[in-house]
């Protein structure tokens, strides 16, 4: 089976865990919106009769494409060229911590069954959003 989702927001890094003044651990609050964001948005382009891969199910994902909003300062040329972005958040943990945490529970009930990203992308496009296609 396959389930294809996009998302129409701002990729966002995971930060770490922060320490309050009294020695708590906490998550800012910017990491927990952008999540239920992603959890709100997957909701609702989930089947209504789709049921969450098992643990124990290998995952597969085809694609993975984090797209960011061309800068503004950038000219009708430059937005015509394909551009792949290099600079921060890094896509290979942090970028991606944040979304496969935010799945995890909806979709799959662990992050840890997947086993084989194709294609991981981050560039530029007219808007911010996440593209992932899994297959199981």
């Amino acid at each position: 089976m396959e389930i294809k989702l996009n998302y129409t927001i701002r990729p966002k890094a995971h930060q770490s865990v922060r320490l309050s003044k009294k020695g708590y651990t906490y998550t800012p609050k910017n990491v927990k919106l952008y999540k239920n964001e992603i959890a709100k948005q997957t909701l609702s382009q989930l089947p209504k009769d789709f049921q969450i891969i098992k643990h124990s199910t290998p995952i597969f994902v085809e694609y993975l494409h984090y797209i960011y909003k061309y800068p503004a300062r950038w000219t009708k040329d430059q937005k015509t060229k394909f551009t792949y972005r290099i600079s921060s958040p890094d896509l290979l943990d942090n970028i991606n911590k944040a979304f496969m945490d935010a799945l995890e529970g909806i979709v799959f009930e662990n992050d840890m069954s997947i086993c084989y990203v194709k294609d991981l992308r981050k560039y530029y496009g007219e808007k911010y959003e996440i593209k992932i296609k899994l297959v199981y």
